[in-house]
């Protein structure tokens, strides 16, 4: 670890997403995943005329780093020609224009309603339908390259729709903000509850908590405390609407964007969670807030820009869900498929000496996963090994939070076109909500700052989580503490008194689900869970953004 370098991955500066992964990948996803990001933001930022070719992803010692590269940056040949780059801006900025003009985002969610959905999760079913037990060898590396293709569909799936989901939510925000003066972070309460697959409930959980509310006996079944795999197992044996629930869902990654993270049908536990949280659930408290939010906002909208501010709040209420559904959909189920692939590839190696440990595979290329199914000589157990211990020894390091020479201040948008303008500030607005934090760790040995993610203050005795265990032993009224949060926390967030995080910023997961629980939270804090010790009593403001250890 002492020859540990950390170059960056291009010319230019590069900021590292602890956002969406905090640690160090693993080799098979450094591989494949970039394509599909680079390629998928790519055809994103053409289609809104940005002043931006993508965010860029480049790998570092396991660790993602994005870079936004302007359409104007310098080539292998040089600076790019002056004329050239005015006659570019012209007609991104008439592209622009026209994307806002026809609200291209309405076509895009009724295409990913109608056709792209339903097509990733048929294809997620049949790759999932596969028994892999029942494979020879040479037909589970058949089976391993389609997932791998899969993997890199759907990454570019996900990213090839970031600007419809970005564009109008950012684009409302901020002009409201402009109207009224409010923070326009403080606003995202608008939108609470109009993403349905975030909720405790979720559409595709709902025909389950209908059968299980109609059924006594399964009722108590669900809530007896018996064992999570044999519960589970009744449950899908008495209603065929659980049964359809987990076939459904048991590929997914319960957390995260890499293979070593379990899926939903490994942790019986995470589902019996899900299923209990929401029939514990009754009618919709979050969109509630939301509509008492907006008119509330509304009011402080000048007379003459409110049938505006009604046109946009719809826009963005409409493609919200996308923000979620992109991920879901794509590539969590995709990686969840590839993961349990790789594990009966190494179960089988476990079986012909070949690896001591059926999760070494996670340490492999996808040229040595071929190598070793064949019977050729690979990676040893030895420094397979040596591989994860070095990807965890990175982790627990961390990165730096930059590489390459300081970023240069963005161009005045007043510089900009308004069409130009209008979408750079909303992509951008947005983005930072995602991926920003603060930069280094701020406060005092008793009060930690971070960033304000939903109001409110609370106190109770906080629970660090950095496991699937420690999640499932949350008791009610803790404060979640926790490197990030995702998916898999949604089972239990209906226990918590509050969130805190080290990562993210105020669109981030746990600041979202936060809002729509109704509890305050308090991201981004760089180092919370160093700082905050299991079982201390902790005073958590969501309003100041502010942690007081008692």
């Amino acid at each position: 670890m002492n020859t540990v370098t950390w170059d960056p991955p291009g010319p230019g500066p590069w900021q590292q997403d602890s956002a969406h992964n905090p640690v160090s990948q693993t080799a098979l996803m450094q591989e494949i995943y970039p394509a599909g990001f680079n390629k998928g933001f790519t055809e994103a930022f053409a289609g809104y005329g940005l002043l931006l070719d993508r965010l860029a992803m480049g790998v570092v010692n396991g660790f993602t780093y994005h870079q936004p590269q302007p359409f104007d940056m310098p080539g292998p040949d040089g600076p790019k020609d002056p004329d050239w780059i005015g006659a570019e801006i012209g007609r991104r900025t008439e592209v622009a224009a026209r994307a806002m003009t026809d609200q291209i985002w309405r076509d895009e969610i009724r295409r990913w309603d109608a056709e792209v959905k339903p097509a990733a999760q048929a294809r997620h079913r049949g790759l999932g339908s596969v028994d892999l037990t029942t494979l020879d060898d040479a037909d589970l590396l058949t089976h391993l390259q389609a997932c791998l293709e899969h993997v890199t569909a759907m990454v570019y799936q996900h990213h090839r729709y970031n600007c419809h989901a970005l564009v109008p939510v950012g684009d409302f925000l901020l002009q409201t903000a402009g109207w009224t003066h409010r923070p326009p972070m403080s606003l995202y309460g608008v939108l609470d509850g109009y993403s349905p697959v975030s909720n405790v409930s979720s559409p595709e959980i709902q025909d389950s908590v209908a059968a299980l509310r109609a059924d006594r006996t399964a009722l108590d079944l669900l809530q007896s405390g018996g064992d999570p795999a044999a519960v589970l197992a009744e449950l899908r044996s008495r209603i065929p609407a659980v049964d359809d629930y987990v076939a459904n869902v048991h590929f997914r990654l319960i957390e995260g964007f890499d293979v070593v993270n379990p899926t939903t049908g490994e942790c019986p536990d995470v589902i019996i969670g899900r299923l209990g949280a929401a029939v514990a659930i009754t009618g919709n408290p979050s969109i509630e807030r939301a509509e008492a939010l907006a008119a509330s906002v509304r009011a402080d909208v000048p007379a003459e820009h409110q049938e505006e501010f009604d046109d946009l709040l719809a826009e963005a209420r409409l493609v919200y869900r996308l923000r979620d559904e992109r991920g879901i959909y794509s590539e969590i189920a995709a990686i969840g498929l590839l993961r349990l692939t790789l594990l009966e590839i190494g179960r089988r190696l476990v079986a012909t000496g070949q690896m001591t440990d059926p999760e070494h595979t996670f340490e492999l290329s996808s040229a040595e996963l071929g190598t070793l199914l064949t019977g050729a000589v690979g990676p040893s157990p030895a420094e397979l090994e040596q591989r994860r211990e070095r990807r965890l020894q990175l982790t627990l390091d961390g990165p730096p939070r930059h590489l390459g020479p300081p970023p240069p201040p963005p161009p005045p948008l007043e510089m900009l076109p308004p069409p130009t303008a209008r979408v750079m500030a909303a992509v951008g607005f947005s983005i930072e909500g995602i991926l920003g934090q603060l930069e280094e760790p701020a406060g005092t040995a008793t009060q930690i700052i971070g960033i304000a993610g939903a109001a409110g203050l609370y106190e109770g005795t906080a629970r660090l989580v950095r496991s699937i265990d420690d999640l499932m032993a949350l008791e009610p009224g803790d404060v979640l503490v926790a490197p990030t949060t995702g998916e898999a926390f949604n089972s239990m967030l209906h226990l918590v008194g509050a969130i805190v995080t080290d990562h993210g910023s105020f669109a981030s997961h746990a600041a979202i689900v936060s809002r729509e629980m109704g509890i305050p939270s308090v991201v981004g804090t760089v180092n919370g869970t160093a700082r905050i010790h299991d079982g201390a009593r902790v005073r958590v403001d969501g309003t100041a953004g502010t942690v007081d250890i008692l």
